[in-house]
């Protein structure tokens, strides 16, 4: 009685397993063959493992139409797939992603900077995993900095943007898969990237700030920096760089009626009385004052 029970068990467990693998097409069969655990786990969890279902709606997508017919692996497992998209072959790689995957978001992925460092599509994306790294929360950061280490390292600075917790994404300001402006962003200028989160520093104002409005980092540094609010130099110095002794005393004097320091030029901070830098309607604005 009890093999009996046991016999049964044993068939529904295997039932089960072979309906977590998907069905793929005929010609893939002998994929799955070493293949089927990696396919249940990973690969038919995901957008193209249920493509290449034939009881889906897409029917087209399989193992060979993206590592080829691979018929000497087929024939001895000691032998690669055609297409491993890996090395020298990640540019052969990405034409086979790029054969599905050209839409408008694609457009300028040719002149990126990832295509012209070889840099291929799985070297980002991962398609035989249950989830995409890049796609959780904080993955995008590490999976970005695996390369861009300098970015990775300012997170541990004093002012930064709170990337390494998932709060602020490279793709945020970047276009992975390239843009038309400088640096791949995803706007097109500096400025325009920085508004989408600071719309308040856009104007117009009565009293604009030119450097403002030429280019945020000629502050600010995008990433990460030793000195408050994210600025390239700590003030005055940072101020400095254009606002010569020649124009404003480099020497700050107390009024004698006063009998003591004045507070406002604690610690030399230009912004104590020049607070809006970054333009103003005031007309005490047109010196950028409060």
């Amino acid at each position: 009685m009890h093999s009996t029970w046991r016999g049964i068990v044993a068939g529904l467990l295997a039932l089960a397993a072979l309906a977590a693998v998907p069905a793929l097409q005929a010609d893939d069969s002998a994929c799955l063959m070493c293949h089927r655990d990696q396919a249940a786990k990973g690969f038919g969890l995901r957008a193209h493992g249920l493509g290449a279902d034939p009881r889906g709606e897409q029917t087209a997508i399989g193992c060979t139409d993206c590592h080829g017919a691979s018929e000497a692996h087929a024939a001895s497992p000691r032998a690669a797939p055609d297409f491993t998209f890996h090395g020298e072959q990640a540019g052969a790689g990405d034409e086979a992603c790029l054969s599905c995957h050209s839409d408008a978001g694609l457009g300028h992925w040719a002149f990126s900077e990832h295509a012209g460092t070889d840099t291929g599509c799985v070297a980002c994306h991962s398609l035989h995993t249950p989830t995409d790294p890049i796609q959780e929360t904080g993955g995008e950061f590490a999976v970005c900095t695996s390369c861009h280490q300098q970015e990775k390292h300012g997170q541990m600075k004093f002012s930064r943007h709170p990337m390494q917790e998932g709060l602020v994404k490279c793709s945020d300001c970047h276009a992975p898969h390239g843009g038309a402006a400088m640096n791949g962003l995803v706007q097109p200028t500096v400025n325009e990237t920085c508004y989408q989160c600071h719309a308040e520093k856009r104007g117009p104002f009565l009293f604009e700030h030119e450097p403002v409005q030429d280019d945020c980092t000629h502050c600010h540094d995008p990433h990460a920096s030793v000195n408050d609010q994210l600025l390239t130099a700590r003030q005055p110095f940072l101020c400095q760089q254009c606002h010569i002794a020649s124009r404003h005393p480099g020497t700050l004097y107390d009024d004698d009626r006063l009998g003591g320091r004045d507070i406002n030029i604690i610690g030399q901070s230009c912004t104590n009385c020049h607070s809006q830098v970054h333009g103003g309607n005031q007309p005490a604005s047109s010196t950028f004052r409060r």
